[in-house]
């Protein structure tokens, strides 16, 4: 299960929501991602414990799109994200 990166900050301008990676004290602008409503949707539940089937349910109610291509949306969309350094998988502690 993926969640979010920490150094990774939100941000919303005019309507409109950013993701800014944050290195050290500085703000990289040259990877600035802009969500649209589904991938905020899905930005503020990547919390590590959200599988993918709750999201993809998720989706699929709030936006009344069909379950197959909310599946293949949120994928790409995760896709993009973790190709982008926005997300990382949960660790689990071992006791």
């Amino acid at each position: 299960m993926l969640r979010r990166k920490d150094g990774v900050v939100q941000r919303e301008v005019a309507g409109e929501t950013f993701l800014v990676p944050i290195h050290g004290h500085l703000a990289d602008l040259q990877e600035l991602f802009v969500l649209n409503e589904v991938g905020r949707y899905i930005w503020d539940r990547l919390d590590g414990e959200s599988p993918l089937d709750t999201l993809v349910a998720g989706v699929t109610a709030e936006f009344e799109v069909d379950t197959r291509q909310a599946r293949l949306d949120v994928g790409a969309f995760l896709g993009q994200l973790e190709e982008a350094g926005l997300v990382e998988e949960r660790t689990v502690a071992v006791a």
